[in-house]
């Protein structure tokens, strides 16, 4: 992340909802979850916080993948072993979400 302190209060507690939701379970959540998480009555405004936060560098987004939000300074061995469990569990779109992240690192082509 460029800089924990460029996040405002409101972004850093959802960044903080994001890091939890992902370690009680082991994946990211979904838009519409952030939506709930936030208390947003709209799935618009999770996609708008999401976005800021990714152009702040907190985030990364997967497009077209449900669960596409990796969080930037959570360790890459957490990341991956998150994804093999989402996979192993037969979590639908593990597979797209594993093949984002390997491609991101430039692990495959």
């Amino acid at each position: 992340m460029n800089s924990a302190s460029a996040l405002t209060v409101r972004q850093q507690e959802v960044l903080d909802m994001l890091a939890d939701f992902q370690r009680r379970n082991g994946y990211p959540p979904t838009q519409k979850e952030v939506a709930q998480l936030m208390g947003a009555a709209s799935p618009n405004a999770a996609t708008d916080m999401l976005r800021k936060l990714e152009k702040k560098g907190a985030i990364s987004l997967s497009k077209g993948v449900a669960r596409g939000i990796t969080i930037n300074g959570i360790a890459k061995e957490d990341e991956a072993v998150s994804l093999l469990r989402a996979m192993v569990e037969g979590e639908a779109k593990s597979r797209d979400r594993a093949v984002a992240f390997l491609k991101a690192r430039g692990a495959i082509a």
